[in-house]
């Protein structure tokens, strides 16, 4: 767990309004990949101390509706295994 400075801020906390609510918020990291992705990592530390990463994710769509589903049906079978192994390796 990472240390608290006396201002009660991790050391990775963002330190300005991205706190509120009891909640320490770092800076996004963003991954962009011009005109066809964009993710942003945040990680969170709540009120009650348990530490989370939130995730938001931007993928560019066929224009076709057939090839369009298989991204999507494609996208969420890697983020389902991408939480799983993320939820395995944090016990």
């Amino acid at each position: 767990m990472s240390r608290r400075p006396h201002d009660g801020h991790t050391e990775w906390c963002g330190k300005d309004h991205r706190c509120g609510l009891g909640e320490h918020r770092s800076e996004e990291i963003v991954i962009d990949i011009a005109a066809r992705a964009r993710a942003v990592l945040v990680r969170v530390r709540t009120a009650a101390g348990r530490e989370h990463a939130e995730v938001r994710v931007r993928v560019a769509l066929a224009s076709g509706e057939v090839a369009a589903r298989r991204q999507l049906v494609g996208l969420l079978g890697d983020v389902r295994q991408a939480v799983t192994r993320a939820a395995i390796t944090g016990r």
